[in-house]
């Protein structure tokens, strides 16, 4: 399946009447890994657009509950459950579409700190009640997030917005970047 790349268009989507825009600005984590070779190797990826780069920034309001050198955990300002963070890349990545098999150790770092967040919430964890995952084909910001959802969304719009139709989870975002 081959991808078509348009360098900053903001695509509108209508679902179920619900607006959602869809920014598919190309950034590939092989422009990501270059500038971060750069001499300067503080250089961040960045979209000055980008509603989680300015969480990240901090140039806009968030309830950031967990961030280091790698990762920014948030919580969902739209949560589908009582628990719903969000774990971006503190550089820019589009989204799950441009991650190679090279990128798998950042993915199981991203759910390793997401789950290690949502621990100091929540001291008993039923992992059958856990989802983990990015929404695909169609994402509301075009900045690669997990979302770490515990317990499992509960309305109607939740539970189809986290179907298997828009959302991939964890272990299959991992076995796919094994084949690629």
């Amino acid at each position: 399946m081959s991808i078509v790349k348009f360098s900053s268009a903001i695509k509108q989507i209508r679902l179920s009447g619900v607006k959602i825009s869809v920014n598919t600005m190309s950034t590939s984590t092989e422009e990501v890994k270059s500038a971060e070779n750069s001499s300067n190797s503080s250089n961040i990826v960045t979209d000055p657009n980008c509603i989680f780069c300015k969480i990240r920034d901090k140039t806009v309001p968030a309830n950031i509950l967990y961030e280091d050198d790698k990762y920014v955990v948030f919580p969902d300002h739209k949560p589908a459950s009582e628990n719903h963070l969000l774990v971006i890349p503190r550089t820019h990545i589009k989204n799950i579409s441009v991650l190679k098999s090279s990128d798998e150790t950042m993915v199981q770092e991203m759910l390793e700190t997401g789950l290690k967040t949502l621990r100091e919430s929540v001291s008993d964890i039923n992992t059958e009640d856990l989802r983990t995952g990015f929404h695909w084909p169609i994402h509301t910001v075009s900045h690669l997030h997990m979302h770490i959802i515990y317990p499992p969304p509960q309305g109607l719009i939740s539970r189809i917005i986290f179907s298997s139709w828009f959302f991939k989870s964890t272990e299959q975002v991992l076995e796919s970047l094994k084949s690629k």
